[in-house]
């Protein structure tokens, strides 16, 4: 059964280093370890701490991967079934799902936002 994760990005290439200031989502649906070419869901990424925006466009994702991120937001996607994935270093979005994939993907525990 295939299952759906979003990467955040500001520039389609890397992963965005604060999950708030994403300029976009891809979303990816995960099957028999392959990965699908990605929809893309857009929003305006002006200023940090527009949880509602993002959790909506993450609905239906499992996970979101990315680089930073600020415990209200971790909170608000897990309150929506969404586990907030936060990598351990900058990557491009191509290595972060095949880590994700394969279950190599270097992760960490923190909350990091960028904007204190």
């Amino acid at each position: 059964m295939p299952i759906q994760i979003g990467v955040g990005t500001s520039d389609g290439v890397s992963v965005c280093d604060h999950l708030a200031r994403s300029s976009a989502f891809l979303i990816f649906q995960l099957e028999d370890g392959r990965a699908s070419t990605p929809a893309v869901r857009s929003r305006s990424a002006d200023t940090c701490g527009r949880h509602a925006t993002f959790v909506e466009l993450l609905d239906g994702c499992r996970a979101v991967l990315c680089g930073g991120i600020g415990q209200g937001a971790a909170d608000a996607l897990t309150a929506h079934g969404i586990a907030p994935v936060v990598l351990a270093g900058p990557m491009t979005i191509e290595q972060a799902v095949k880590g994700y994939l394969t279950g190599t993907l270097v992760t960490t525990g923190e909350r990091v936002c960028l904007c204190h």
